[in-house]
């Protein structure tokens, strides 16, 4: 036998093994889940589980406030590059799968009064999935509950909707020419303004200039919103216009839809946002607005205390 013809099984073996070395490595595919979980005082409590996974990032989201600090932060280090705690959100990003047998433990207390004081976790590494979103309810809801917040969800969707409709109108007949004959451009003009206030945050960042688009019927707004690092991922939601002043009884707080050109943004991005909404007729003297621009939920978003009508 020679020395070339001995050396090819050996070759063979060496690559097969390779081969299968290769393969055995291949990451693994995880289904990432959205689960809702629901504390009740009256059980005793036990140790939630949340699957985390390498490089793939938890959001937790709780109902009530929390004590940010109350996370004991050192038990994650080894296995987490992100952890950031706010008011009511946790967000974890894990830099590895978590080995059986070292699964960290936190505990997250409740700010103020009322039961239960606290929720605990045990993070955990499973083959199948991942929890991409987890909500946490302190306090099991009933069904008049549930019943409420569906009929509050429908009279929102009818709000949103109407608004939709004539943004509907009004893509049909785009352009200029569609701004013409909608009566939203008349020879009077677009005049252009600057809102000089700084915007309240609500876990959101307005980034100026703050511009005002002015026509005879119709106004928009225009600014940037920045979400910060390590926060949820934000999805847009609706405008609420909410009257103040000493004669506003029987005016109505409006809802608009919100406009941006991507769907969602991203811990750390921005992104253009528009509203816009009909001309007010003649105000009561003293009348002012508050205006919201808020996420899906109503939740997280930016407030002008003095608005414009």
């Amino acid at each position: 036998m020679s020395l070339s013809t001995s050396v090819i099984p050996l070759v063979l073996t060496v690559l097969l093994g390779t081969t299968a070395v290769a393969q055995s490595r291949t990451p693994l595919v995880r289904e990432r889940k959205a689960r809702q979980l629901t504390l009740h005082a009256e059980e005793p409590p036990v140790l939630l589980p949340l699957h985390v996974a390498a490089h793939e990032v938890t959001t937790v989201t709780f109902d009530a406030p929390i004590v940010p600090e109350s996370v004991d932060r050192s038990v994650l280090a080894p296995f987490f590059s992100r952890v950031s705690v706010h008011e009511d959100v946790l967000v974890l990003k894990a830099s590895m799968d978590v080995p059986v047998g070292k699964e960290p433990v936190i505990t997250v207390r409740f700010a103020g009064a009322g039961i239960p004081a606290q929720v605990g976790f045990v993070l955990t590494t499973v083959a199948a999935e991942v929890d991409s979103q987890v909500e946490v309810f302190r306090q099991g809801r009933t069904a008049q509950d549930l019943g409420k917040e569906l009929a509050d969800l429908r009279a929102r969707c009818a709000v949103t909707e109407a608004g939709l409709a004539t943004l509907r109108a009004q893509c049909a007949l785009r352009g200029l020419g569609g701004a013409v004959l909608m009566g939203d451009v008349t020879r009077e003009g677009v005049t252009v303004d600057y809102l000089p206030e700084l915007p309240v945050s609500m876990g959101m960042t307005a980034i100026g200039p703050h511009v005002l688009y002015r026509s005879a019927s119709t106004r928009a707004l225009s600014t940037s919103l920045l979400n910060p690092e390590g926060s949820a991922p934000w999805t847009p939601g609706f405008a609420r216009m909410t009257p103040r002043g000493p004669n506003v009884h029987g005016m109505p707080v409006r809802e608009l839809p919100l406009l941006m050109q991507v769907k969602q943004l991203a811990p750390g991005a921005r992104a253009t946002v528009v509203v816009e909404w009909r001309a007010l007729p003649e105000l009561p003297v003293g009348t002012h607005f508050t205006l919201e621009l808020l996420d899906a939920k109503g939740e997280r978003g930016v407030r002008w205390e003095q608005g414009v009508p």
